[in-house]
């Protein structure tokens, strides 16, 4: 499904999805309407995540107590609620600049996702495939599946060696960025 949804936009197709509209004045800088953002990029980021989630906790609580089980969550909530939110208040400080850069690109954005759908599902075709011919009593040595396994693994080891106080650092560093850029705005515009 994914592969054809990839051709569809690779070949100048559009998908139109038609959801309802919630109601009420576009969002402000109030404490209110930042905060109902963060619960929807939360949301968002987080529902991709959902599946690593349940099969960590579940694992956990199996192999383990269920007191081993709430420790992992709250370490997962923790992890994972400091790089949403490092990437939230990155995503919020570069809003201009992205949003300039993202214009420009919009053009070409349907045929870019095209593409990434078509490799996302042709990887996801593979692996199937792979998973079958293992529990088949095949050889589990996959060039493919070892370098996504390895590119994953990279990634992860960079996080995990950065460590929560230097992503702690990062937030804060963005916040005080955040807060300065707010402050020198308003005395521009009182200047005025």
């Amino acid at each position: 499904m994914l592969i054809g949804l990839g051709i569809r936009l690779l070949t100048g197709g559009e998908l139109v999805l038609t959801l309802p509209r919630l109601g009420g004045s576009a969002p402000d800088r109030s404490v209110r309407s930042m905060a109902a953002y963060g619960v929807v990029y939360a949301v968002a980021s987080l529902s991709c995540t959902v599946g690593p989630f349940l099969a960590i906790v579940t694992s956990t609580t199996l192999a383990g107590s269920v007191l081993d089980g709430v420790l992992v969550l709250i370490a997962y909530a923790l992890g994972m609620g400091l790089v949403v939110g490092l990437l939230a208040v990155a995503v919020a400080l570069a809003r201009e600049g992205v949003l300039a850069r993202t214009r420009r690109l919009l053009p070409h954005i349907n045929r870019i996702s095209g593409a990434l759908l078509v490799i996302a599902g042709a990887y996801i075709a593979y692996f199937g495939w792979y998973e079958l011919r293992v529990f088949a009593g095949g050889d589990t040595g996959d060039p493919v599946i070892e370098a996504a396994a390895r590119i994953q693994g990279t990634l992860a080891s960079w996080i995990t060696s950065a460590g929560a106080w230097w992503l702690l650092g990062g937030l804060a560093a963005l916040v005080g960025l955040g807060w300065w850029v707010a402050r020198r705005s308003a005395e521009l515009r009182s200047e005025l």
